[in-house]
């Protein structure tokens, strides 16, 4: 049954909807640990060459000062967030007069629903594609997402917060996010060209020979752009830890792929058991995004990082509306008189 439910309430408050879980903690720190450990451990080695070629003569110096000024930076641009130059970095803008009132608005009800102080959140436009974990206390919405109907834009909020219960993992991911920067842009740059070449031969190939030749051109792509970096990982730690190191990243993109799925159908639940089911469909045909757990992918320096598709995440609404019927419970709050929401309508 994915029609609407009308069964009296039965179970905990709406407010578990967004009540992080030790399993949301677990899910979050793994995802972060397995996404971007392997990668950092490769960039420290490099760095620890780096210094000795410098003759410095402290072990891992210039390491350890990239990673201070990594914290530094992430301290600085949490602490401040809101302020230009950190909403600037973290990818956001405040609203604008005409934007706000609109978002505050649509926050209020879901506050509601969910049963939290809409005071305690503040509200940002994306205006860049970082797509990093932000600070607990922030939640925002594309500027294609204002565009929605009120329902809708309150079923993205919804699954927006629903993305705060999975742990304060947020500043060290971050951090970690910077920390590996300098490896992550340096490859991206290298696969760009071979990308590229591969797109402008599988347009000129029939559909069934452009899947066959995109797969092998990717994976003789990814091992030429990691040669680089296996060539001077191999002059400090030698070949097979070079080896290891630069194969333990790709191992680990595949062990995250469960985790980042998790994490978004977790999310979409929230907006679900909040009542938002039938919203968050319509606004994810209408205007499918980037989903916010793919930022894992992007502290690896692996290019695998497949997204979670529209159609899976709306399997999962379902099955969620099914597994709610099942044990008698309404999606969202009870309304004011002892009356049940319809089908997870949005108020107002």
């Amino acid at each position: 049954m994915t029609s609407d439910v009308t069964a009296k309430v039965n179970g905990p408050g709406p407010s578990a909807a967004v009540r992080c879980s030790p399993g949301d903690r677990l899910r979050s720190w793994g995802g972060l640990l397995l996404a971007a450990l392997p990668s950092a451990a490769v960039l420290t080695v490099l760095l620890y060459g780096l210094g000795l070629a410098m003759g410095f003569a402290t072990i891992g110096v210039i390491a350890i000062a990239w990673l201070v000024v990594c914290v530094l930076v992430g301290l600085g641009c949490f602490l401040g967030a809101g302020r230009g130059w950190s909403a600037a970095l973290l990818g956001v803008r405040a609203p604008s007069q005409a934007e706000r009132p609109v978002l505050q608005a649509d926050w209020g009800r879901v506050a509601r629903r969910a049963g939290i102080s809409a005071e305690s959140y503040s509200l940002w436009i994306r205006v860049a594609e970082r797509q990093f974990a932000l600070p607990n206390r922030m939640i925002a919405v594309t500027p294609d997402s204002l565009a929605m109907p009120g329902p809708e834009l309150e079923a993205v909020l919804a699954q927006k917060l629903g993305h705060r219960t999975q742990g304060r993992t947020s500043l060290l991911q971050f951090v970690l996010w910077l920390y590996n920067l300098p490896l992550t842009w340096l490859e991206s740059v290298f696969m760009s060209g071979p990308a590229a070449v591969g797109s402008w031969i599988t347009a000129r190939l029939a559909p069934p020979a452009a899947r066959v030749f995109g797969i092998g051109w990717d994976a003789i792509s990814r091992v030429l752009v990691a040669c680089p970096v296996i060539a001077a990982s191999t002059v400090i730690v030698g070949l097979p830890a070079a080896l290891a190191l630069r194969l333990a990243p790709e191992v680990a993109a595949y062990l995250l792929v469960p985790i980042v799925r998790r994490i978004e159908f977790r999310a979409d639940r929230a907006a679900v058991d909040l009542g938002y089911s039938s919203q968050l469909i319509v606004a994810l045909r209408d205007r499918p995004t980037d989903p916010e757990s793919a930022a894992l992918y992007r502290l690896s320096v692996s290019a695998w990082a497949p997204r979670v598709s529209v159609a899976e995440r709306i399997r999962h609404l379902r099955d969620r509306l099914d597994e709610l019927a099942r044990i008698g419970r309404v999606p969202g709050p009870p309304l004011p008189g002892g009356g049940v929401p319809g089908g997870g309508g949005a108020p107002g």
